[in-house]
């Protein structure tokens, strides 16, 4: 496979992580019950009510095999798309449970009816009726995030200037930004949030940086996830970083607007964003990407700043 090809392949994949990233950093709520537990205890649950949390646990075609076991060839017959035509069961559908079967793969199904359609579906993705399904999660979360975001301070705001930045998904991002505009709500204008992002928030391999200028001198307090994946923080230190400054005032960083070609997926972003007075920059770019991008000011800066920070 040529280069180029492998190129089209991994830039493919990092659009479409990122158009899942809403989805991705969603979890399930926690349930009362444990709807993939023992065959005995769950067949008492026959005949109540559950919600379909996610579509993707929809078996449409097992009828048409033995992967799991029947209690009649009627049943097996009509729990299929073949028999639903029209019919499509959908995120959120109540449905009563008729049947649970274990496959031979030790797996728990469910076979639910929905007004009068029969639906086979793997038994992590049904939740209790007044639980979230995955759309009404997802609402709810991208509510809360645009809340999160209202107010003066763009390192709250997600996506701000077309630039995704993760602000307030991940409990690392969340600290590093808080601890960032309470120095801008203090009257700190000269301050930069540089989130090294290489996966869903939780890494030890995840650094964020906040960088500010106070009476002239500069300051440097790092954010980065221990072993077990939660937050910790360093004290504020002196940190020179005059240098940066002076290249994105010097070089107009602000106003290059081409973009690099990025090459590889997204756990190796660098993201920036720069209040340097009224002026706010903001910036994100994947660390390897095509040779005669390297020449652009604002991967020029970026490389900087990684240089830095490293």
């Amino acid at each position: 496979m040529n280069k180029q090809i492998i190129y089209i392949l991994l830039l493919f994949t990092f659009q479409t992580l990122v158009g899942q990233n809403k989805v991705s950093y969603l979890e399930k709520s926690e349930e009362p019950i444990d709807f993939c537990g023992k065959l005995k205890i769950v067949e008492k649950l026959i005949g109540q009510k559950v919600k379909i949390w996610h579509d993707g646990g929809i078996y449409k075609t097992i009828n048409g095999t033995d992967r799991i076991q029947w209690p009649n060839e009627e049943l097996k017959k009509i729990a299929g798309k073949e028999y639903w035509q029209d019919f499509e069961p959908k995120i959120g559908d109540i449905g009563e449970i008729v049947h649970i079967s274990k496959s031979k793969y030790d797996e728990v199904f469910y076979v639910l009816k929905i007004d009068s359609y029969y639906v086979p579906i793997l038994c992590s993705y049904i939740v209790s009726p007044e639980s979230l399904d995955v759309k009404e999660a997802e609402e709810k979360r991208w509510n809360e995030i645009t809340a999160y975001g209202e107010g003066d301070c763009n390192f709250k705001k997600f996506g701000i200037n077309d630039t995704w930045n993760r602000a307030g998904i991940a409990e690392i991002d969340k600290i590093s930004e808080s601890f960032a505009c309470e120095l801008k709500t203090n009257g700190i204008d000269t301050l930069m949030l540089v989130k090294r992002i290489s996966d869903n928030g939780s890494s030890p391999y995840e650094k964020e940086y906040v960088l500010w200028k106070e009476n002239g001198q500069g300051f440097l307090k790092i954010f980065e996830n221990n072993e077990k994946h939660k937050p910790t923080q360093t004290e504020p230190k002196k940190f020179d970083w005059d240098d940066l400054i002076n290249f994105y005032e010097e070089n107009n960083v602000s106003s290059h607007t081409k973009k690099p070609e990025s090459i590889i997926s997204h756990f190796t972003n660098l993201i920036v964003q720069f209040y340097n007075g009224s002026d706010f920059y903001a910036f994100g770019m994947q660390l390897v990407c095509k040779e005669e991008d390297e020449k652009l000011k604002k991967v020029q800066f970026i490389r900087q700043i990684d240089n830095k920070l490293k």
